[in-house]
């Protein structure tokens, strides 16, 4: 409603209209203006010539109207593109990398007869290099227009009516995929009449949820919360756990973030490292460090799989906690396993492993980062052995052993900044919304990211890597505004459709700002609230990154919804 009232439209015009289940039909209730009688006799007509309305298409699958508008990356003509369809508009659309496509180039979706996949043939027939590439042939298109970034298919020998207008080859599971799931629609149009695809537009939104939905169970879809809610910031992630997962206790806290750390891989060890360090926490890291499985490990393993899930942080008396309780966890799974454990030691008690890891940690230092920082000379081993002897006996650790660590850490540095274990990609995640949305920079830049939204972080992905973001913009310390509701939001995207603000954003092939019909329509602005240090674009432009940035999405309606769920927060 309020976006019809800010386009102007004439009071003659339906408010809503609506589909509720009446039975097993579906009817089509149309909202309008109750002094208008002209409006509501023709709407009384018309819902009395077409009686029940077409329900969800039973010919095609969530996941493949998912799969279909997230697209498939691949070449045509040798150039890397992005096929997808673009149901807002009801289109099949292609385009450059990471570039927003032009008017021209797309296709209705009412001219689309067939879709088949092939095994990709090198250009004298015979099969090509990569066995793995295969081709997947669109009939049924018109020509491509004079501005289309598509050349006609080069090679192909019939008439017109019997070659494809469009062939996109790439890999195998990619391009097998997008066919099949294309393949689905058009049996759909064709089966159940072309009101399917008015039905996906109007309810992309739902669609996009259903895929996310279907594919996680509820306890999965908590955890999903869960560890992004941690990520982003662990205190609220661990209240988040105690009250959807239940886990009510610090020994379940520490169990379940030893899981996601080791098994999953998907908790920020920088993130885990600063929890970690508050003073508060300490039985949640006993708990923790517990889990963690040392048996038939030496020291220096052992180590080096403590810091393998967390980066820890804070002062040295927080390592020296932290020390504590992991010599505690060592000891006890030594003793059931010391005979099975080389290099051969005797620990006395929990004290001893102390004060082993606290040497072996200062050779750390000493070996790899002292010498970097000073210029100084590197520990020798001597050295070494002489430190750990004033507070260990050779009873205890033999001088074999010593020389053993020394070695071992020689070669291989003990990281205390580890990486996160496993992409974005695989994590399981329940985006609060997702789609295609446009960066625009200037009338002759802009960028198309299919973008992620989950706990206030908007996560970028450029058509070059769907494993990884190509940049992350944290919205807790942004506002976010259509651009038509703003008088001042309105003057700054006007500018940045005038104007090149921003030089690291290379764009190969000329752009117009009649490429984003409509934009001011579909446009909303990320600000942040305090402009001091700017911090949008800070991967994807690092030279200049920005204090605000504006998205166009799809259609009014998506972009309503952007700026709706980015509103609402992170629960």
């Amino acid at each position: 409603v309020s976006a019809q009232r800010r386009r102007g439209e004439p009071a003659n015009s339906p408010l809503m209209a609506v589909s509720v289940p009446v039975g097993h039909d579906q009817v089509n209730l149309h909202i309008v203006d109750s002094e208008n009688s002209s409006v509501r006799q023709a709407l009384s007509a018309k819902l009395h010539r077409s009686g029940s309305t077409l329900g969800p298409p039973e010919r095609i699958e969530p996941a493949a109207v998912h799969r279909l508008y997230r697209g498939v990356v691949g070449e045509v003509n040798g150039r890397g593109h992005r096929i997808w369809i673009d149901f807002p508009v009801l289109q099949l659309r292609w385009a450059a990398y990471d570039l927003p496509p032009r008017v021209c180039d797309g296709a209705s979706l009412l001219d689309i007869s067939a879709c088949h996949c092939r095994r990709a043939q090198a250009d004298d027939g015979s099969q090509a290099v990569d066995s793995q590439a295969v081709c997947v042939d669109i009939y049924g298109l018109a020509e491509p227009s004079q501005c289309s970034s598509i050349e006609p298919q080069a090679g192909e020998k019939g008439s017109v009516e019997n070659r494809p207008a469009l062939t996109v080859t790439g890999n195998s599971e990619g391009m097998r995929g997008f066919a099949e799931a294309l393949s689905q629609l058009l049996d759909s149009r064709e089966h159940e009449g072309e009101k399917v695809l008015l039905f996906i537009q109007k309810r992309l939104y739902q669609y996009l949820w259903r895929h996310q939905g279907c594919s996680l169970g509820e306890q999965a879809l908590f955890e999903a919360q869960a560890v992004l809610a941690f990520n982003l910031e662990p205190k609220k992630g661990v209240a988040y756990l105690r009250g959807k997962l239940g886990k009510c206790t610090d020994a379940e806290v520490g169990e379940w973030l030893a899981q996601m750390a080791t098994h999953n891989g998907c908790l920020d060890p920088t993130m885990l490292g600063t929890y970690f360090s508050r003073n508060d926490t300490l039985e949640v890291f006993k708990a923790f460090v517990v889990c963690l499985d040392f048996h038939g490990t030496d020291i220096v393993q052992a180590l080096r799989r403590l810091f393998d899930t967390f980066k820890p942080g804070g002062e040295g008396q927080v390592i020296g906690r932290i020390l504590e309780l992991f010599s505690e966890a060592y000891f006890s799974q030594w003793m059931s396993a010391k005979e099975s454990t080389v290099p051969k030691t005797a620990y006395a008690n929990s004290d001893s492993i102390l004060q082993v890891a606290f040497s072996l940690l200062m050779l750390n230092t000493e070996l790899h980062m002292a010498p970097i920082r000073a210029g100084k000379t590197k520990m020798s081993i001597e050295d070494y052995i002489g430190n750990t002897r004033r507070v260990v006996s050779s009873e205890e650790v033999p001088e074999e052993a010593l020389r053993n660590w020394y070695e071992a850490v020689k070669q291989t540095q003990v990281s205390v900044e580890p990486l996160p274990r496993i992409s974005f990609a695989k994590l399981p995640v329940q985006p609060d919304i997702e789609g295609w949305l446009v960066a625009v920079l200037s009338p002759k830049r802009q960028r198309r990211y299919w973008a992620v939204l989950a706990l206030q972080r908007m996560y970028l992905f450029s058509d070059r890597s769907e494993v990884e973001p190509a940049d992350v913009i944290d919205l807790k310390d942004m506002t976010v505004c259509a651009v038509l509701d703003d008088k001042s939001c309105r003057e700054r995207f006007a500018a940045d459709l005038r104007s090149t603000t921003c030089s690291c954003f290379a764009v190969y092939v000329r752009r117009r700002v009649a490429d984003l019909p409509d934009a001011e329509a579909r446009a909303f602005e990320v600000r942040q609230r305090v402009p001091s240090t700017p911090a949008i674009l800070s991967k994807l432009c690092a030279a200049k990154s920005r204090t605000r940035l504006a998205l166009v999405a799809e259609s009014e309606d998506l972009a309503e919804k952007w700026v709706h769920r980015i509103s609402a927060g992170p629960y």
